[in-house]
């Protein structure tokens, strides 16, 4: 384990490789929770209302007990997000009504900046008042008046929904689910100095002459993934320790998968850090191909902001880079998702690309030593 050990004090002896790993996570989380609305707030609601009838009032009035309601147009959800004037919107598609009365659940749009569970009241309560509907409207079978006779009924009846809250998580949710962006651009950052020692070895000739020992090929290679991974999955746990016990935040509903898929990214930026040395001539063109390579990966990929938030192409673009993937995943399982339905195909997907980026290092790395 030679190989593994000198990687190991190498990178921990460098300064800059230090700071990414320690400081900057720190700093930039500090920074987020410091700065960010992450604190409890008066929660702010608005409702694009595209049906305009009896019934959407209804849900509005009803929603209005839980938030305070701002009544926007659709073309002004955007900004209206980005300035802070509300917090979540809901959008009540055309023909929600005639939709319930036919027998048929419409789907309701919500949109948020900060994505986290942060609205599940309201989401729960909008949820509950169109199940109710749905159960009247089966009930009334297609007769609008008894419908809306039964919806009376049930507005100012004794059935009420009481939503018990355990434990204050929403806004640290918010927070967590940032850290955890802050946390990937800091591993992608990390790993291109994994890219730097592996090119120095190749610069001096340490590889070609570790090549001429006993030492094959296929354990100089795991001896350095491991070095790196280990060093990376040092970071994920510096972060979760730091977020959890100095900052206080809920890391959702199941930490240890937020875990797993922070540690799995880990894999997959070891094996592009790889790729990327196998592609570089020099350190110099190694840290040109990075920067154009994470860059975009952070900003297309949902890191500093929210994907929705951009063009639609820019969206499109996004879909076929890891980091998409890796918010998506983190997410699901910050919010409890079910895993087959939403956490597998995220899973899956960095797992494709964590062996596409291998086999790419293995290739060239095998045509260097012949």
């Amino acid at each position: 384990m030679t190989i593994f050990t000198t990687t190991i004090r190498r990178i921990l002896r460098n300064k800059l490789s230090l700071a990414f790993m320690l400081l900057v996570p720190g700093l930039m989380i500090s920074f987020v929770y410091g700065f960010g609305s992450w604190g409890p707030t008066n929660f702010s609601l608005g409702i694009v209302d595209l049906d305009d009838t009896q019934l959407t009032h209804m849900l509005s009035d009803s929603l209005s007990e839980k938030a305070q309601v701002r009544f926007l147009d659709e073309d002004s959800i955007r900004g209206e997000l980005i300035n802070g004037n509300v917090d979540y919107v809901l959008v009540l598609p055309s023909g929600f009504t005639n939709q319930i009365i036919a027998g048929t659940r419409p789907a309701i749009t919500g949109y948020s900046i900060q994505g986290s569970d942060m609205a599940a009241p309201v989401r729960l309560n909008a949820d509950s008042f169109v199940s109710a509907a749905a159960s009247i409207a089966a009930a009334a079978d297609g007769n609008a008046d008894a419908f809306f006779q039964g919806m009376e009924h049930y507005l100012n009846g004794s059935f009420t929904l009481e939503a018990l809250v355990h434990e204050d998580v929403s806004q640290s949710a918010d927070a967590a689910l940032a850290s955890m962006g802050l946390l990937a651009l800091t591993m992608m950052l990390l790993s291109s100095f994994g890219t730097v020692t592996l090119i120095q070895d190749r610069e001096n000739r340490t590889f070609f002459r570790a090549m001429t020992t006993p030492l094959r090929l296929a354990s100089y290679m795991l001896q350095s993934i491991l070095a790196f991974f280990l060093v990376l999955l040092g970071q994920v746990s510096v972060l979760f320790i730091l977020l959890r016990f100095v900052y206080g935040l809920s890391l959702g509903a199941h930490p240890f998968g937020l875990y797993a898929i922070m540690a799995l990214f880990a894999l997959l930026c070891v094996s592009m850090g790889m790729a990327l040395a196998s592609l570089a001539k020099t350190t110099r063109q190694a840290g040109t191909i990075a920067t154009l390579f994470i860059t975009p990966m952070a900003m297309l990929g949902g890191l500093f902001w929210p994907r929705w938030l951009m063009p639609q192409f820019l969206q499109d673009i996004g879909q076929f880079l890891p980091t998409t993937w890796l918010m998506d995943a983190a997410e699901n399982i910050a919010m409890g998702s079910s895993p087959a339905a939403e956490i597998l195909p995220g899973i899956a997907i960095l797992c494709g690309f964590t062996l596409v980026f291998f086999l790419l290092s293995t290739w060239r790395r095998a045509d260097i030593a012949r």
